[in-house]
């Protein structure tokens, strides 16, 4: 079953994918169709060129349709499913990311509550052990963490994180010290004195993962993204995910950095807007710039830029902001507030 939308055709299933790769040789391939027929049109082989279909992948179908919101699958080396999407499915994706923010934004103040209700528990369940987690998630904008991408690569995220990269304890504060995605150290600090209490409580449990918790056969299970994401569907809306959090935590970083890099592309000749900006959250979340700029910022925070006026506005709101407390997590904060009227309105 089809439909469309946007640019692309969505499938129920897997029948649009009915043009099989063959290997002819070293890295070499041909394709046939369902039918058996060899493809030989050259607008259907141009297309799958540019696909660029790695060739250590077996059993690969490409779509027949040019215009499916997925145009390959295949297996890799380790035996895991890739896909290759569309561009144009890609550039969607990103479209409804950023424009969810908003509903995110103004859900988020009564999920923080009832996340803190839920860590006031006596005891570690499901839920309170999830609730920790997306409180963490939204105070750091950390990754979640995979257990498969974990014991592939042995580099952490959030769930996956264990006792042993907990760091630098103390009365209010602690840090959590792990190689995250791409290898690359990262250091979380915990400035909540709630947070970082309850931090150091799950340190202190049996087991090697870090987040914990008890079912109601007083059985040990360690916490899943998996786990996470359905207690955020449940608890928050089914349109949100951990993803959302780390976007949220990224276009607040970047407009908290707004007057600094503003500054720096008064005071150099070669330095630009977007780049400088993505340096800065790229450094806050572990990522490349690239990727911060394409898909974890949001887009007005680069445009406010064309208009010159409405740039030097939003610095001067920026500046204006009074630092608060970020033990009062039942609100936003009020470069969040601004962060909310930003991205709400047609123009920064």
């Amino acid at each position: 079953m089809k439909r469309i939308k946007g640019y692309c055709n969505v499938y129920s299933d897997d029948s649009h994918l009915s043009i099989r790769r063959i290997a002819c040789g070293d890295k070499r391939f041909y394709y046939r169709y369902a039918s058996g027929k060899k493809v030989t049109g050259e607008r259907v082989l141009k297309r799958i060129e540019k696909l660029v279909i790695p060739p250590n992948w077996r059993d690969t179908f490409i779509s027949r349709d040019s215009k499916a919101s997925v145009q390959a699958v295949g297996y890799d080396e380790k035996g895991r499913k890739q896909y290759i999407y569309h561009n144009k499915w890609h550039e969607q994706q990103q479209v409804e990311k950023f424009e969810r923010l908003v509903a995110f934004g103004n859900a988020l103040p009564g999920f923080r509550e009832h996340c803190l209700s839920l860590i006031s528990q006596p005891t570690w369940t499901q839920e309170r052990a999830c609730a920790l987690v997306c409180l963490l998630l939204d105070y750091t904008g950390a990754r979640v963490g995979n257990a498969q991408y974990s014991k592939e690569n042995n580099t952490y995220g959030l769930t996956t994180l264990r006792r042993k990269h907990v760091q630098a304890q103390c009365d209010d504060s602690v840090e959590l010290a792990y190689i995250g995605k791409h290898g690359k150290p990262r250091t979380l600090k915990v400035n909540d004195p709630e947070l970082a209490s309850l931090v150091c409580d799950c340190a202190q449990q049996q087991g090697y993962c870090l987040f914990r918790y008890q079912d109601k056969n007083k059985q040990w299970h360690d916490v899943t993204s998996e786990d996470v994401n359905a207690f955020i569907h449940n608890e928050l809306s089914e349109q949100f995910s951990c993803k959302d959090f780390r976007t949220w935590a990224s276009s607040r970083f970047a407009l908290t950095n707004l007057p600094s890099v503003y500054e720096q592309i008064a005071n150099s000749r070669t330095k630009k807007w977007e780049s400088t900006l993505s340096k800065c959250v790229a450094a806050e979340l572990g990522n490349t710039p690239t990727v911060c700029r394409k898909y974890y910022i949001h887009p007005k925070l680069f445009t406010v830029k064309n208009d010159e006026k409405a740039c030097e506005k939003l610095i001067n709101r920026v500046r204006s902001l009074h630092s608060e407390d970020c033990t009062q997590l039942t609100h936003l904060l009020p470069v969040e507030k601004l962060l909310l009227d930003v991205i709400s309105s047609e123009c920064a």
